[in-house]
């Protein structure tokens, strides 16, 4: 996996895509992260975030690197939990911020670099909530060592906070706030639930995909993500039903990392939009919302990216992309009746995976009634949703939603 790891990587700084400074991957570089942070954070302390079920390893990490432990991000990150960890970096005055712990982590550490060092809330800051549109001084620099595979958040340039008062999630979104190295070591996902897993995973796989068949999908992402998608099949299930399998691990861990870095570079699509929604309103976990949404928006957007989506799947089926090609050229009716055959073979396996990890294959479970969906679809309208094949507003998604509650 490490000699995969180390051609995407290659390619992703041939074909200059937005993306942490220094990345490291495989077994056992985690035992870097005390020189790597000496190197950035000089004579200064360090502010390492993290969760409570992780504290005694940062703490462990603490002893060795003088500093604070912020461990306290239990969900999503939200308003106030950002700025009490901000708070605190102020009173410090750190040289560098660590993350160690999975997407929440990351962004609430993300939002902390940019603010330790820059006034006001992070609400003040948020896409469509705030009214900073820049920052005044460059964030901190930010090592970001994930501990789960899921939304490839040590790849992007964006921290998403939920709003609870104003019921969604947004984005603070600045470049300076990509982390300065991506420190990627699959053992560290070993001891990751099951649950956390399968979600994590899921939103690996819809990230995929969708930067894809996105509007605002690129070549170079999209020949990433289509070698990041051969692994997810095996690897996903693979993880769950053995969690110390190393190899399936690392190449989750790889998939997400690539996938985070379609998010940085490219746009997704109406699963995200929608999952931010829920995760604001209902506090429907991310990863879990977008593997319930995954399978009922692809074929919601399949009339307005079927060359893309088949080519996604295929890669998704461990085929060839010759359904790209023919995408790309007046199709005959033999190639147009296999991408037929490959959308369906793939949203069917997408489905036989849900079944297979636990995951609802729709809505109803939560029991939303009409006012419910109402609010979920006007929340659905972030930068995500921006990206969808099918131009969407509150109307057509609340019509989209009705048929999966």
């Amino acid at each position: 996996m490490e000699v995969l790891a180390q051609k995407l990587i290659s390619e992703i700084r041939a074909a200059g895509l937005k993306a942490p400074a220094k990345i490291v991957f495989g077994a056992g570089v985690f035992a870097r992260l005390e020189g790597l942070a000496r190197e950035l954070a000089g004579d200064r302390p360090v502010f390492i975030v993290t969760s409570p079920f992780l504290a005694p390893q940062a703490e462990a990490l603490r002893r060795a690197l003088p500093g604070e432990v912020f461990a306290q991000v239990r969900g999503e990150p939200t308003v106030r939990l950002a700025d009490e960890a901000a708070a605190q970096a102020r009173r410090l005055r750190p040289g560098l911020v660590i993350s160690l712990g999975g997407g929440s982590v990351m962004d609430t550490a993300k939002a902390v670099a940019a603010l330790a060092v820059n006034p006001g809330s992070v609400r003040d800051y948020l896409e469509g909530l705030g009214h900073r549109t820049q920052l005044e001084t460059p964030p901190l620099p930010h090592i970001a060592v994930p501990t789960t595979a899921g939304t490839g958040a040590e790849a992007t340039r964006n921290a998403v906070i939920a709003a609870p008062d104003a019921g969604v999630k947004r984005s603070m979104r600045f470049d300076g706030m990509l982390p300065a190295v991506a420190l990627l070591d699959p053992a560290l996902t070993l001891s990751v639930p099951r649950a956390a897993t399968a979600a994590g995973g899921l939103d690996t796989l819809t990230q995929l995909i969708e930067v894809c068949i996105s509007a605002k999908r690129k070549p170079a992402v999209t020949a990433l993500a289509l070698q990041a998608l051969t692994l997810v099949r095996t690897a996903l299930p693979t993880c769950c039903a053995d969690p110390h399998g190393q190899e399936a691990r690392a190449a989750m861990l790889l998939a997400s990392f690539i996938s985070g870095v379609g998010l940085a570079n490219a746009g997704l699509a109406m699963a995200h939009g929608i999952s931010a929604a829920l995760g604001a309103l209902h506090n429907v976990p991310h990863g879990l919302a977008c593997g319930i949404l995954l399978p009922a928006t692809l074929r919601y957007n399949r009339c307005a990216c079927e060359p893309e989506l088949s080519a996604a799947l295929a890669a998704f089926l461990n085929g060839s992309t010759a359904a790209a090609a023919g995408g790309r050229r007046r199709r005959s009716q033999t190639a147009a009746t296999e991408a037929d055959d490959v959308i369906e073979t793939g949203l069917a396996e997408i489905e036989k995976l849900q079944r297979q990890i636990g995951v609802p294959g729709d809505l109803r479970h939560l029991r939303l009634d009409t006012a419910a969906l109402q609010k979920i679809a006007a929340g659905s309208m972030g930068s995500s949703m921006s990206g969808n094949p099918i131009a969407m507003n509150p109307d057509n998604t609340l019509a989209f939603l009705q048929t999966i509650s």
